[in-house]
């Protein structure tokens, strides 16, 4: 099976040598699996590798899974990061499912360590069946294109390299090994949509129309995920000549809309909503709705969509914006050393100064260049207009499409601390240091950043105090 993954993550360009993976690691035969076969693999392509776990807190046995994570770590050697979670309040607060809020979690969790530790990708453990699953989830729920394609190999920084094997060949590989790994008792609880669908339709299925239904449901979500690339490279090139911006809405022109074909008028119409929102969860419902108007009589017709989104037929446009909330706009200088306590948002930085040859990496922690930040300095939410320049990217970007790339969501992005002067934006507090601010090899002075709260919890994006836990 290492040698079926090896050439997968090769064919599918997932990782090259010298790459820094992180991987989710649940405990369970699958991420176990992964996380032995991506040692391997590290040890043979001068890569780098560690673990992330989240404890969601679920079930009585979440410190035992911890526990063990972090021993299999110590064990081989693995850097292992640790954080708990309240998954059941923040589902109940959040109005989701579990199921839904775990995976939220989960995600933050691995985006904001890979970006602390500057890690190139994130593997998870998801594996063929899995996709069969997904696949059948979405067809249930009559998803479009976009669902049936399922999980994807790559996806941006995630990588999923057991997508190439079943689950019998990982449990397989884990006897073979004699690797040791927790059972989660939650996987066979009928109250879950998937599990009903891996427990009772995949083997009635399999049973009645097709032994292979797994293999098969897979070419689909490939012939999906082939088909829905080329519409996606359609819509791109087709986007200038129908969009437009208008200070805070996007207008697209109706005539030419309605001129292409249907499949192509969704895809447009989503890429609205996405670049309003900047959120991609929008439903199959949510697109005919708005598709419907567009042959409605009349020259004024609108649609309030979830999160505040706002979508009006206004003679010949159509017209996408965003009912911003109410939300704390902040200014605090900065004294270096020293403390700002930002009480919008009920968050404490302090301001150290390091010689570059003391400075030590670590979660939790950002380092900038001190003598390339010329002051007064302040920490700040955002304003019209801002700009910045990131690290590999030539030029300056908008702090606005930096957050839509972020899918950051629009309420939230005036909660995000901003380090700055009059004319530069040093960091985005939680998620990078800017290329004018980032140390290099002839920095003398290191800027220390770190951030308290009186509670663990997330804000913005950044994990704060105590929220990790490092063993390795």
């Amino acid at each position: 099976m290492y040698q079926t993954v090896v050439r997968y993550i090769r064919d599918q360009h997932m990782a090259g040598p010298g790459n820094k993976i992180l991987v989710g690691v649940s405990g369970g035969a699958d991420s176990i699996a992964l996380l032995h076969i991506l040692k391997q693999w590290c040890a043979d392509n001068g890569g780098q590798l560690a673990a992330a776990h989240l404890n969601h807190g679920l079930r009585s046995q979440a410190d035992q899974d911890e526990q063990l994570v972090k021993e299999i770590c110590l064990r081989w050697d693995i850097p292992c990061y640790t954080k708990k979670e309240n998954v059941a309040a923040l589902a109940a607060q959040n109005k989701k499912s579990l199921e839904e809020a775990g995976r939220d979690c989960r995600y933050q969790f691995f985006r904001e360590l890979a970006d602390q530790l500057k890690f190139d990708r994130i593997a998870t453990a998801h594996h063929q069946n899995d996709q069969a699953e997904s696949v059948l989830l979405h067809l249930l729920r009559g998803s479009g294109i976009r669902g049936l394609q399922g999980i994807r190999p790559v996806n941006g920084q995630l990588i999923r390299p057991l997508l190439c094997v079943t689950r019998q060949d990982i449990e397989n590989y884990i006897q073979e090994n004699q690797l040791p790994f927790c059972q989660d008792l939650t996987n066979d609880d009928p109250a879950f949509v998937r599990n009903r669908i891996r427990l009772q339709l995949i083997p009635y299925l399999q049973k009645h129309f097709n032994p292979r239904i797994v293999e098969a449901l897979n070419r689909l979500a490939v012939i999906a995920q082939e088909e829905n690339a080329a519409l996606d490279e359609i819509a791109l090139r087709q986007w200038p000549q129908i969009s437009r911006w208008q200070e805070t809405a996007i207008e697209l022109d109706i005539q030419q809309l309605t001129q292409e074909p249907s499949a192509l008028q969704s895809r447009l119409i989503l890429r609205a909503l996405q670049e309003v929102s900047g959120q991609g969860d929008w439903s199959q419902e949510d697109l005919l709705r708005i598709r419907d108007i567009l042959n409605k009589p009349g020259s004024n017709l609108r649609l309030h969509l979830a999160g505040g989104i706002r979508v009006g037929k206004v003679y010949e446009k159509l017209v996408f914006s965003k009912e911003l909330l109410d939300s704390p706009s902040f200014c605090y200088p900065v004294t270096v050393p020293g403390q700002v306590n930002i009480h919008e948002l009920g968050i404490t930085y302090s301001f150290d100064i390091v010689p570059a040859q003391e400075w030590q990496p670590a979660p939790g922690l950002i380092g900038l260049d001190l003598d390339r930040m010329p002051g007064p300095l302040w920490v700040r939410s955002r304003r019209a207009g801002d700009r910045l320049r990131p690290l590999g990217f030539k030029g300056r970007k908008s702090l606005k499409k930096y957050f839509m790339e972020q899918k950051i969501p629009a309420r939230q992005r005036n909660l995000i601390p901003l380090l700055a002067n009059e004319e530069e934006i040093y960091a985005v507090l939680g998620f990078m240091v800017t290329q004018p601010a980032a140390i290099t090899e002839s920095t003398q002075r290191i800027l220390v950043i770190k951030a308290s709260s009186d509670v663990k919890t997330t804000l913005g994006g950044q994990v704060h105090e105590n929220g990790l836990d490092c063993k390795g």
